[in-house]
């Protein structure tokens, strides 16, 4: 008689667990999400985290088209499209260089133009590509900061995490 309560049991503690476990394996949720000039993909913007002097930025690429778009993030050089800004006191932020003046990014691919940042192609339908930049820390002051991606609308007025 034993036997069958406990299956009984773990099937009741199963069920009451399992949107638990589908809310995790979902992952975590964008601060904020926007259109770009690329067809159906749009961008979510998954963190912003201040640690020490060093901003990371973290975001994810979707596309809801019908065929795998080629995106580019500049990062360094003459078409520096990604970066942010601290609205405040007018400062722009670009992302950080190593002492060979690599991206300190997901990827330092030549994009052309004098241009270095990230380049990839992101399959319809998908959950898409994450990408990661470092930039130098505002201010522990600053609480707030717009960020620019290429070919996309600015997320203004996102809060900076401290860790």
């Amino acid at each position: 008689m034993r036997g069958p309560i406990l299956v009984a049991l773990s099937a009741v503690v199963l069920a009451a667990l399992a949107p638990a476990v589908r809310a995790q394996v979902a992952g975590p949720r964008p601060l904020a999400s926007g259109p770009t000039n690329w067809d159906g993909v749009t961008i979510d913007l998954m963190s912003v985290e201040r640690k020490g002097s060093i901003l990371t930025v973290k975001w994810a690429v979707r596309n809801a088209g019908a065929k795998p778009a080629k995106v580019q993030f500049g990062m360094t050089g003459r078409a520096q499209t990604t970066y942010l800004l601290d609205e405040e006191s007018g400062t722009k932020y670009y992302a950080l260089t190593d002492k060979e003046k690599n991206t300190l990014a997901s990827e330092h691919t030549y994009l052309g133009a004098d241009t270095f940042g990230i380049d990839g192609t992101v399959e319809p339908g998908g959950a898409g590509s994450r990408y990661w930049v470092k930039f130098p820390a505002p201010p522990p002051a600053v609480k707030t900061i717009n960020v620019f991606f290429t070919n996309s609308d600015p997320f203004e007025g996102i809060a900076i995490a401290d860790k």
